[in-house]
């Protein structure tokens, strides 16, 4: 789980020079020179083995003086033939040219500027990531071995280039441009990165000089979305005692990205720069995608996992760190926000697939492993854990490194080797599912509770003969509070076992309130009957938003009982965090209107767009004239897009006939990221309308999901949608045509 997925290779990685250019949009082609050193690991070195996609032209082979070399290209490899065999410590370079032709998105994207299309300049770039770039370039894939890199591109002279390390020359000639960047500290080859647009770069201070990469029309959106920049670096070095560790950070913005990908020291990222407005709702990008992307360049960057079997190294350590950030800026709430959206995404990816962190193709590297390393965190205490993560980065900077070698860090930072816990969260699969039943025994004083962990190690091997385990028990120290009319009392326990009876001592008087994992130590998922005023109690006073989540989920269950929804209510409208009240409003939806509308009422004018965006989406299932016109109001007057486009989604539900302007007006509305339209778009397609048909039609090349819309409705039988869905094939519009044809499973 740690060095043995790493792959064997006889020689030492040590620069490439990478020269692209001849770009041709409508092949989608190149043509390539890479000059390649590196040094032989062992004697009688007579052959290198470089990854190179097949479908690559290699045009010639040559050494020192031009020479020509023999080579073979077996799969997706290049296997270059010395004139003769060389010893241990040799150092070897040669020349590769070839051609390539790429399919769009293996390597490449290569993107044509079309009249019509808006915000699609023309461009191209490289994907990088796990196995992106031997698809344009030979060199050797796997994280392990580190080189430096030159990167000299010929582009179009209306084009800006942007790659790694720093800028050595940027020269026209003629209708051509050349540019030429030097990555000077080693790095992983997945990290080499390539953009080419019609950038404007806006340079901003900091720690390092950073830039900012935008197409012209996005130039007033970039300042807004990566002026955080600078603070997210300064946090982030004084947490890691590290600095940033790269001659300069750049936020290069491309069309049809995945997201985001950190190349060193030139982050890739997709180009939906929020609008002003759209800043009321928290938006992903600057909320998630930048400072994960950030948090490479020290945790995947500077210190990459030695195979992708570690990958969590790479991608739970920067999924973690942004919780960190607004923790350290916006407090205690804030960073318990953060990880509980981590929380609740890793159980819904773990109940799909049940993976351990540290295993090849893992599938939540990044919830699970910010949430494991959060957890450590808590073990630890902050200040000892800070100086583990300083021990790892500096101990392995511009290097790699194994989960074993965290561990170690761990162990050298703190004296702490904590085996049961590396053992169940690293290498195992899976979480506690605590079952709990309470008893109170008044003449002891005491609450006795029977723990039990129910979770099932129902995996089976793979067809490698691979299986993965489920801990039967998971050991975890965790508090218990009981409240009481006359204080708390906390007791500290380790559950250990798969059954165990747990005994709160000191209990005088009958418990108002239990909390079970008092600090959220431990990722869980509980099931704890408990009377309503427990839950009641527990929601109004603790302070964790996890004890809170969970309290409001169980109350939400109790739909008939008035004391539940009170509690709610309450919580709605008094809670101190927006998440809460946002929760709260939410679980509402499932009470009868009497109780409901009250407090949602009010909850559609509060100060947080996501608490009012969770009571107008309420307003749909609880129903009625009132909360139809709340919605209307909401959507003439609210200034969030997402409040908006849940009011429209309400009053479709609630009115059909009577919202048809309403989602006629919101097929018009532009707004962020399309979620007015969107909502407007699944409006007609959830409650089908022949009538609107024409307009949804209109909008089909603005996005893919109108035309997603229209074939939904054709196999409902809608005949105008049938035939809308047929002129969209013969659109003269490219990029519509291909809508269509995936639409419909053509491609």
């Amino acid at each position: 789980m740690n060095g043995w997925d790493t792959p064997s290779h006889d020689y030492d990685l040590i620069h490439q020079r990478i020269e692209v250019g001849n770009f041709d949009w409508d092949s989608t082609s190149f043509d390539g020179r890479v000059i390649t050193t590196l040094v032989a690991k062992r004697d009688g070195f007579d052959a290198v083995r470089l990854d190179m996609e097949r479908k690559l032209e290699v045009r010639a082979v040559t050494g020192r003086a031009s020479e020509k070399l023999r080579y073979d290209r077996p799969g997706d490899t290049l296997v270059v033939r010395l004139p003769h065999a060389v010893a241990w410590g040799d150092t070897v370079r040669f020349t590769v040219a070839y051609h390539g032709v790429i399919t769009q998105g293996r390597g490449l994207y290569f993107f044509k500027e079309e009249p019509g299309r808006a915000h699609r300049p023309q461009q191209v770039y490289s994907g990088g990531g796990t196995d992106g770039n031997p698809r344009w370039i030979p060199t050797w894939a796997a994280p392990d071995d580190k080189a430096t890199w030159d990167l000299v591109a010929t582009v179009p002279a209306r084009l800006t280039v942007v790659s790694n390390g720093r800028l050595v020359s940027d020269r026209r000639t003629g209708t051509s441009r050349v540019v030429h960047w030097a990555q000077e500290k080693p790095a992983s080859t997945y990290l080499i990165s390539l953009a080419a647009a019609p950038f404007v770069r806006i340079a901003d201070r900091g720690p390092v000089p950073l830039e900012y990469y935008v197409y012209r029309e996005d130039r007033a959106l970039a300042r807004p979305l990566f002026g955080v920049t600078a603070d997210m670096i300064r946090v982030y070095a004084r947490l890691t005692g590290v600095p940033f560790p790269w001659n300069k950070y750049a936020q290069v913005t491309v069309a049809d990205f995945i997201g985001g990908m950190e190349n060193v020291s030139a982050t890739t990222l997709v180009d939906w720069l929020p609008d002003a407005r759209a800043y009321r709702d928290r938006p992903w990008y600057r909320q998630s995608l930048i400072p994960h992307e950030l948090a490479h360049q020290w945790f995947g960057n500077l210190v990459t996992a030695e195979n992708w079997a570690n990958y969590w190294l790479n991608e739970g350590m920067a999924e973690f760190m942004p919780g960190q950030y607004w923790g350290a800026t916006l407090g205690r709430h804030a960073e318990e926000d953060y990880y509980l959206d981590e929380y609740r995404e890793y159980l819904l990816k773990d109940a799909r697939r049940r993976t351990p962190l540290a295993t090849w193709n893992s599938n939540n590297v990044y919830p699970k492993g910010a949430l494991v390393l959060w957890m450590l965190q808590k073990e630890l205490g902050r200040e000892p854990f800070w100086a583990a993560m300083n021990r790892y980065l500096t101990g392995h900077a511009y290097g790699n490194a194994t989960s074993d070698d965290l561990r170690q860090a761990v162990l050298e930072a703190t004296g702490r080797s904590l085996p049961w816990f590396w053992s169940q969260w690293i290498y195992q699969a899976g979480y506690p599912e605590f079952s709990v039943a309470s008893r109170y025994d008044s003449a002891a004083s005491a609450l006795v509770l029977t723990v039990r962990q129910t979770q099932r190690d129902t995996a089976t091997a793979d067809s490698t003969g691979i299986r993965f385990s489920v801990p039967q028990a998971f050991r975890a120290l965790i508090a218990i509070r009981v409240g009481t009319a006359t204080g708390d009392v906390v007791a500290r326990v380790t559950i250990d076992r798969r059954e165990q009876v747990v005994r709160v001592e000191g209990v005088r008087t009958a418990p108002t309130m239990v909390s079970f994992d008092d600090e959220n130590a431990v990722v869980k998922t509980l099931d704890f009957p408990q009377p309503t005023a427990w839950l009641a109690t527990l929601l109004e006073r603790h302070p964790d938003l996890w004890q809170r989540s969970w309290a409001i989920d169980q109350l939400a269950s109790r739909a008939g009982d008035t004391l539940a929804a009170r509690a709610l209510a309450r919580a709605a409208l008094e809670a101190d965090y927006d998440a809460t009240r946002a929760r709260a409003a939410g679980a509402l939806r499932r009470f009868p209107a009497e109780l409901a509308l009250p407090a949602l009422t009010r909850a559609v004018t509060d100060s947080s767009a996501r608490v009012r965006e969770a009571a107008v989406a309420a307003l749909s299932e609880v129903g009625g004239q009132q909360a139809g016109e709340l919605a209307r109001r909401a959507w003439a007057g609210d200034s969030s897009y997402e409040v908006r486009a849940a009011a429209l989604g309400a009053m479709a539900r609630l009115d059909p006939a009577g919202a048809r302007a309403v989602v006629r007006e919101g097929l018009r509305t532009p707004s962020y990221r399309d979620v007015i339209q969107s909502a407007a778009i699944s409006a007609v397609v959830d409650r089908p309308d022949s009538g609107l048909v024409a307009d949804v039609e209109a909008i089909a090349g603005q996005q893919p999901l109108a035309v997603y819309g229209l074939a939904a409705l054709t196999a409902r039988g809608d005949g105008a949608a049938r035939a809308a869905l047929a002129r969209l094939l013969e659109d003269r519009r490219r990029w519509v045509r291909e809508w269509a044809r995936e639409a419909t499973g053509m491609e």
